[in-house]
Formats: structure tokens, C-alpha cells, sequence
């Protein structure tokens, strides 16, 4: 899944803003009817039965002008409604991809990067220290660049931590059974909250108490990288995760 972006609206604006301008011209057309009836009345006594025949003539127009005014302002009530319409679907759309309907954050932090921050907020809300949390993050950053439908291993791995085979599973079981989106961010965020308190509660104990400095930050990435993910190289790998959480996360959420 690619960061969310939503829809660009200036296709209604547009539209709405081309409405209102044919209404400012039907205005002016109508008052130039206006100006010639009154001219026709004036000098009506000279022209006799030709006025009474131009009078018609620019009522009906005038008649047809009202109801041209009429119908585009319907259809820029109609386009703004539906511009309104179609930012609630957007919106909607990405509660459901990432997720963010059912946690309440206590943390809300935004740095231009959606899944990103999403991550964050929710591990600071679940009790993790920055330091704990930019730990984490950096190593989901690693196994699949924050992306909850990211496959690896020849597509035997998938989600943001790379879950491979049975683990894979066990995410999947744990979803359904949980009433969660297996391929939702928060769904995969909570089977790992699970995963650290059930089975790796020691580890989880020092990500939750890291501390808050970038030297804690690079310690909770390489003990997440060599006792939790255990890629090849465990060791080299956790050394790169916690040189990443050291100065690139943490000079971004420094100030968070």
C-alpha cells in the first residue's frame, strides 16, 4: 500500500466556480432586457404595435433568463454538495486503509508521512517511550517501508514486520478472531503489540522503557532487530536499524 493520498477536488471547483460566472452573465443580460423595455416603453407611442411585439419578445427572454439562472444555480448547489460528498468518501476511504477510526491517539504527531506517523502515535499511545517507538519504527521502515501489504521471502512473508509463514497465520487467525483487518496498519500493529506482550514480554519491558535520547533509540532498534525480526546478519542488520533510529528518526521526532 502506497501512502494515502486523496482525491483532488478541483474538478468541482471548477465546475462550481463556472456556474457562478454564467450566472453573472445571465445577470447582466437580464438587465440589459430590462433596459431596452424600458426604451421600448418610452417611445412605445411612436412605434405602435411593433413595441407591444418587442415587449413580448423581451419578456420571454426575460422569462427564459430566470430559469436559466435558475437551473445553474441548482447545479452549483448539486456540485458543491456532491465536492462535499466525495471528501467524506476520501476520508472514509482512508480511516478504512490505515485504520485510524477505532484508536484514539494521545499522541498526534504528523511529519508528511501517513503510515509513518501513524505507527508512531500509536506506539507512544500504547505506553512506548520515543526511544522504544523509534526502535520499532525502524525496523518495520527495514522489513517493508511501512507498508501493511508488503510481501517478501518469494511472497511467504507479509505485513510491516515481514511476518513469514506460520507467523503469517497466526496474524490472520488472531484478526479474524479479534474482529481486525489483517491487512489493515492497526490490525497488523495490534497482532504485534500482542505478539511482544505474549511472547516476547522481556523485550517488550525495555522498548516501553527505553528512555528518551538517540543513543536509547539505536539500543531499542538493535535488541528489535536481533531478538525479535532476527533477519541474516542479525547483528550487522541492528547495527544499520539503530544507526537509522539514532539520527534519521530521531532528529524527525525529536521535538515530538
Amino acid at each position: 500500500m502506497n501512502e494515502y493520498n486523496v482525491s483532488d477536488y478541483g474538478i468541482f471547483t471548477n465546475a462550481i466556480s463556472t456556474t457562478k460566472t454564467l450566472n453573472t452573465n445571465i445577470d447582466t443580460c437580464k438587465a440589459s432586457v430590462g433596459d431596452c423595455k424600458n426604451v421600448i416603453g418610452n417611445d412605445s407611442v411612436f412605434m405602435g404595435p411593433a413595441a407591444d411585439s418587442c415587449r413580448e419578445g423581451l419578456n420571454s427572454s426575460s422569462s427564459k433568463l430566470d430559469t436559466m439562472s435558475s437551473t445553474f444555480t441548482t447545479i452549483a448547489n448539486y456540485l458543491a454538495e456532491a465536492s462535499k460528498n466525495y471528501q467524506a468518501g476520501d476520508q472514509a476511504a482512508q480511516n478504512n486503509v490505515l485504520g485510524i477510526n477505532s484508536t484514539q491517539f494521545t499522541s498526534n504527531v504528523n511529519t508528511g508521512n501517513a503510515n509513518r506517523d501513524f505507527i508512531y502515535n500509536y506506539l507512544i499511545t500504547k505506553g512506548y517511550s520515543k526511544a522504544g517507538a523509534l526502535g520499532i519504527i525502524s525496523n518495520i521502515r527495514s522489513e517493508s517501508n511501512y507498508k501493511p501489504d508488503s510481501l517478501g521471502d518469494s511472497g511467504t512473508s507479509y505485513g510491516i514486520c515481514q511476518w513469514h509463514k506460520g507467523r503469517w497465520d497466526n496474524l490472520k487467525k488472531y484478526c479474524s478472531d479479534n474482529g481486525k483487518d489483517a491487512s489493515s496498519l492497526e490490525g497488523q500493529l495490534d497482532f504485534l503489540m500482542y505478539e511482544l506482550e505474549s511472547k516476547y514480554p522481556k523485550l517488550n519491558n525495555q522498548l516501553k522503557n527505553a528512555g528518551n535520547s538517540p543513543d536509547a533509540a539505536f539500543d531499542a532498534a538493535y535488541q528489535m532487530t536481533v531478538q525479535f525480526e532476527r533477519p541474516a546478519g542479525k547483528e550487522k542488520s541492528g547495527t544499520n536499524r539503530g544507526n537509522h533510529a539514532r539520527v534519521q528518526l530521531w532528529e524527525t521526532y525529536k521535538n515530538a
